[in-house]
């Protein structure tokens, strides 16, 4: 014992007499970038940075492109020049300029889908000499500079030019050329193997004229302030622009890596890396590992990206990366303890610093500057493999539990007292876990199976096994936390519980969770924080239960791991350490980001325990080594990733292309399976990337890609569409919401514009076909009404003609017997006083005979019921009796007539001639007088060949208006019927001397014989014996009586029956027969004599004028057919024609003579 207190009053003694010197921070590591990561070839001459954020490597084997993910490499098979690439530039239209080691000079397109040749082994100046350097100029001209070839100008006019040293040193000082950089005032400062030199005003600047050494510049540029370094063997000159001359060197030759976002600068000096702020005085080591375990990396140059990430090119050595916190982050080396095997403890200190305690040894560590001179050693058991506590009491006095000891240690006295806590061994089923904490007063230890209760002078008030108290160590380490009220808190495998004093034990708290709790934090607003596996949880209480208020699981991107340690920072985040790294936790985003190594976080694993201390987050790896973490540097350094996107992929014409990534993105109508990638260009962690896409207008939700961040649509329809994107990374939220515009090419009629003349086309014929609907329509209701119309008026017509027909067959019977009376007492002596009165009586006879002749032919003209009866006759006698007629009738209504020249007179012709005459008659006459014509002239003319007859009439108007050319075609609607009936043509015409005239042409057919003298072959029959059937007595009487006075014999019948009998008697030469005969009718009298007699003469006399009747009589065997009343002669004549031998028999039928009589109505002639 005594020797122990005076190994511990030693101990003291020491860590008061040993200054407070801080120790070395271990310096940052950084990550190699090989081949085995993606990279082309672990020969990486340059990096550059374009606008968009990607990263550019010059590598021996191909261009690569980092996108923070991965690489993207281009070789000669995607257009490079050669695939050895030692230099690169980005000029102002961010279009990369390439220098390869065969001394070709190329150019990628701003869109990275072109590469353009300007200058290699085929230009005269330029020979196989690799690119060294490449420097774009804002005025348009590219300067480059090669091993052995000199320096090269393309100008903005594509001219090359070429610079070699002069002979009198007064040039390029060497041939080859390292390095190039451009100053504000247009100068070009070149780097050459023989030292610095500048081109300005057409003329170079020597190394003398600079005040610079001869010696070979190793790095050449402008650092973050505008000065112009420049670096050699001897180490590096700083100018400030626009001073020519160096400053004083610096007090140690360092070789200039390059400049530093932040405003400082990298150097090297031998084996030494280092980051050091603009005034010199900060400074941060790097330290990288042996190469395959024997020589350290040598460092040509130093990039720093947007993203705040260190790129360290070696000398053909590969390409090594911190992480963009590397700033934010120490690690510092735990003092070297053999006896150091059981795990160690952090605590916090009330002056800012915090305890640590490990192997025995009890140090303080500053989060500034490390671990402190200052030791104290406390009692251990080194053969125990339990977890060491260490908590400061609010008397400022340092409590240290390893089992089975508890040692208080005051570091200002020096004072040191020891307890034994539990037994020695308690054997395998005892719990290694311990747990030390200060709370109201009191100290509470939980460790070797025990739980104890302490008043700070060490007076053990409680002490129960862990059963007794419901304690229940599992597979994670148990914690205790102290509530505000001085409460005490327990998570174990149970879930959350608290001490209940009256009971002496910890019960589950309601509400709380119910499964093993592995960290627990009270936070500065109250709420105590409760750890699972499945997530965080925050409970806020409410009398004696718990209330969730937060939940934060993976839904977040929370990793699903329990925390060793948690703690919350002045900002109000909550930071833990994980077995994958450092999480921070923001409760009111509800957002987690995740640290890890290759955010800088050194390669290690953290213990239990994580401390916050000022402004600082303090954790511990199972070696004792111990990570300081500035939150909020780390917070301020971290930049919003870009979200861009990287490609664009069609199938076009069954290829698969790529296409150049634009806003609008222009697509034609055929390209299909259309693919477009999203990258985040952050450089984070692989895997922990999440993307989503939406075609806005289109898709109903976010449609998530995964982590490829792929799009794809079989085709779009043609038009504008806009795609919006949006990424999730590290920290767990979705970047800003990013969209792209798509237009996709119309192709033929899908065009709108194609569209809308379509649609202009299709409007305008469905307009012209509505149009043309609504006329048809109207036309076919039009022709309807006309058909309606015609149906009546032809129903009316027909009527009208039937009314007439019968009217004619009522006042023609009584005629009959009226005219045959008067021709009867014309043929016997009377006075002349008598005679002109008979003669009158006839007159009047005969005159309503013409109207209800007229009328009738009218109605049938109207009817369409227009019989013709085609016959030969000679021209020259029915030209002569027509122009007669005519005449008479036009000198009625005062009109003159005039003729052409004659037809010849012996013509003969098949046709009508009634027709004809009554067509010439009415055309001539209705001319006239509709537009009150004073002269007619009519001609007459074959037509060609013969075939017809044209006849010509000139109407000449007189002084009053004449109608119009319709309603005269109107009033000539009969004589159009009449031609048409003779398949003949009318038309009619008003001249321009304002004469009518009306065009006549019909169809007749020859005689083909000359028409013979019918009068000449005529033989008189006189004395026939005549049967007259006939049921009018006043008509059989008249009839006999004229047939009496030619010499005739007549039988008269009244009736089928006397008929029959009379011709059964021997002597009847000819038959006269009425057709409406009582009984019998005369058709069916007729048929029986027929048969009876087939060659007795029968002539029809009838007083019915039905357009069928001649067919019906024709067909029951009649020879001829005469019409009542009719006068003796012309009764004579047809008898005389019936019983000649050559009858003219050109008409239909039988030889039917009704056409061919002198007057078939009754007339005159």
């Amino acid at each position: 014992m005594k020797h122990g207190l005076r190994r511990l009053w030693v101990g003291v003694l020491l860590g008061g007499l040993l200054p407070a010197v801080s120790a070395l921070a271990l310096p940052s590591h950084g990550a190699r970038v090989t081949t085995v990561d993606g990279l082309p070839s672990n020969v990486v001459h340059q990096i550059v940075e374009d606008r968009q954020g990607y990263l550019w490597f010059a590598t021996g084997d191909g261009l690569a492109r980092y996108d923070g993910s991965g690489f993207r490499v281009w070789r000669m098979e995607h257009g490079l020049a050669d695939n050895e690439v030692r230099s690169m530039a980005l000029d102002a239209r961010d279009q990369l300029w390439i220098g390869t080691a065969n001394g070709y000079l190329q150019r990628l397109s701003a869109d990275r889908q072109q590469f353009e040749r300007w200058a290699g082994p085929r230009a005269s100046a330029a020979a196989t000499s690799p690119v060294l350097a490449i420097l774009p100029m804002d005025e348009g001209s590219v300067w480059f500079g090669t091993r052995d070839a000199g320096l090269f100008r393309l100008g903005p006019d594509r001219r090359l030019s070429q610079y070699l040293p002069g002979a009198g040193g007064g040039g390029l000082p060497s041939a080859r050329v390292d390095h190039l950089a451009a100053d504000p005032q247009g100068g070009v400062w070149i780097g050459s193997a023989e030292g610095l030199a500048r081109w300005h005003d057409d003329r170079f600047q020597t190394p003398a004229m600079l005040g610079a050494s001869l010696l070979p510049v190793t790095a050449l540029g402008r650092d973050a302030q505008g000065a112009m370094r420049s670096s050699t063997a001897n180490g590096t000159e700083v100018r400030h622009l626009p001073a020519l001359q160096p400053a004083p060197r610096p007090r140690e030759p360092a070789r200039w890596l390059g400049p530093s976002r932040a405003g400082g600068n990298w150097f090297a000096d031998g084996r030494q890396l280092w980051w050091q702020d603009r005034h010199g005085q900060d400074r941060h080591a790097i330290t990288l590992p042996h190469l395959h375990g024997r020589s350290m990396p040598r460092i040509v140059r130093v990039v720093e990206d947007r993203q705040g990430r260190v790129w360290l090119l070696g000398s053909h050595q590969g390409v090594w990366r911190l992480g963009a916190q590397w700033r934010h982050l120490e690690r510092f080396t735990a003092p070297g303890n053999p006896l150091a095997s059981a795990p160690g403890a952090l605590s916090t200190a009330a002056d800012g610093q915090a305890w640590w305690a490990r192997g025995g040894m009890l140090g303080k560590v500053s989060p500034a500057h490390g671990f402190l001179r200052a030791r104290w050693s406390y009692t251990q058991d080194p053969s125990r493999p339990d977890r060491h506590a260490v908590v400061e009491d609010g008397q400022g006095r340092v409590w240290v539990f390893a089992a089975p000891w508890l040692t208080r240690i005051d570091p200002v006295r020096g004072h040191r007292r020891r307890w034994r806590v539990g037994a020695d061994d308690t054997g395998p089923a005892t719990s290694t876990q311990a747990a030390l904490l200060a709370c109201d007063g009191r100290v509470w230890l939980a460790g070797n199976g025990r739980l104890q209760q302490r008043a700070e002078d060490g007076e053990v008030l409680l002490e129960r096994t862990f059963d007794a108290v419901r304690l229940r160590p599992g597979g994670t380490p148990f914690v205790l936390q102290c509530g505000p009220a001085g409460q005490l808190w327990l998570g174990d495998s149970d879930g959350l519980k608290q001490w209940q004093p009256a009971h002496a034990r910890f019960d589950l708290v309601p509400g709380g969770p119910r499964r093993a709790v592995g960290a627990l934090h009270l936070a500065a607003d109250g709420q105590l924080w409760a750890v699972d596996p499945d997530g965080w949880t925050a409970y806020r209480r409410t009398f004696a239960r718990l209330h969730r208020s937060t939940r934060i699981d993976a839904t977040q991107g929370l990793p699903a791991v329990l925390p060793r340690g948690l703690a919350d920072a002045v900002d109000g985040a909550l930071w833990a350490t994980t077995a994958r790294g450092v999480v921070r936790l923001a409760p009111d985003r509800r957002s987690t980001r995740l640290y890890t190594v290759d955010d800088g976080l050194p390669p290690m694993v953290f213990d239990l325990g994580l401390v916050a201390v000022g402004g600082h987050l303090l954790a511990m790896d199972p070696a004792g080594d111990v990570l300081a973490l500035d939150p909020a540097g780390m917070l301020a350094a971290t930049v919003p990733p870009l979200l861009v996107i990287d490609r664009v992929q069609v199938r076009r014409k069954r290829r698969w292309i790529e296409l150049p990534v634009g806003d609008p993105l222009r697509l034609n109508a055929d390209d299909r399976d259309i693919q477009l990638s999203a990258r985040l260009l952050s450089g984070g962690q692989r895997g922990l990337t999440d993307y989503r896409f939406r075609l806005r207008g289109q898709d109903p939700a976010w449609v998530r890609a995964g982590q490829r961040g792929t799009r794809g649509f079989p085709r779009l329809p043609a038009g504008g569409h806009v795609l919006e994107f949006q990424a999730r990374g590290v920290d767990g939220e979705w970047t800003p919401l990013q969209q792209v515009r798509l237009q996709v090419d119309y192709s033929g009629w899908a065009h709108p514009g194609a569209w809308a003349l379509f649609c202009l086309v299709a409007m305008g014929g469905a307009a012209l076909l509505a149009g043309a609907v609504r006329r048809h329509q109207r036309r076919a209701n039009a022709r309807r009404a006309a058909t309606r119309r015609q149906a009546r008026a032809e129903r009316a017509a027909q009527a009208k003609q039937q009314y007439l027909a019968t009217l004619g067959h009522e006042v023609r019977t009584p005629l009959t017997g009226v005219l045959g009376m008067s021709e009867l007492l014309l043929a016997r002596p009377l006075s002349a006083r008598a005679r002109e009165q008979v003669l009158h009586i006839e007159q009047g006879g005969r005159a309503l005979l013409q109207v209800v002749d007229e009328a009738l032919e009218n109605a049938r003209l109207q009817a369409g019921k227009v019989r013709v009866q085609p016959r030969r006759f000679a021209i020259g006698p029915w030209r002569m009796d027509m122009e007669a007629a005519l005449a008479a009738c036009l000198d009625l209504h005062g009109c003159r007539l005039s003729l052409g020249p004659p037809l010849p007179a012996g013509a003969c012709r098949v046709g009508d001639p009634d027709r004809l005459r009554q067509a010439v008659h009415l055309l001539a006459r209705e001319l006239a007088l509709q537009v009150g014509a004073t002269g007619v002239t009519l001609r007459m003319a074959w037509l060609p060949g013969g075939t017809g007859l044209l006849l010509d009439v000139i109407a000449v108007p007189g002084a009053l208006p004449s109608s119009a050319l319709d309603v005269v075609r109107e009033r000539l609607a009969d004589v159009d019927v009449l031609a048409a009936a003779m398949q003949g043509q009318l038309r009619v015409l008003r001249l321009s001397d304002l004469r009518w005239q009306a065009v006549l042409s019909l169809p007749l057919a020859g005689c083909g014989t000359q028409l013979p003298d019918l009068q000449a072959t005529l033989t008189d029959h006189d004395g026939l014996q005549v049967l007259l059937v006939e049921d009018d007595p006043l008509v059989a009487e008249v009839l006999t009586g004229l047939l009496h006075m030619r010499g005739h014999a007549v039988v008269a019948a009244g009736h089928a029956l006397a008929a029959l009998t009379a011709l059964a008697r021997p002597g009847p030469q000819l038959m006269l027969l009425d057709l409406d005969l009582p009984g019998m009718d005369g058709l069916s009298l007729l048929r029986l004599v027929r048969q009876r007699d087939p060659r007795l003469p029968v002539l029809i006399l009838t007083a019915r004028r039905e357009p069928e009747l001649e067919a019906s009589v024709t067909a029951a065997g009649a020879d001829g057919l005469l019409h009542k009343p009719l006068q003796g002669d012309a009764l004579h004549a047809a008898m005389q024609r019936v019983m000649a031998r050559n009858v003219d028999r050109a008409g239909p039928g039988n030889g039917l003579l009704c056409g061919a009589l002198p007057d078939d109505r009754g007339g005159r002639g």
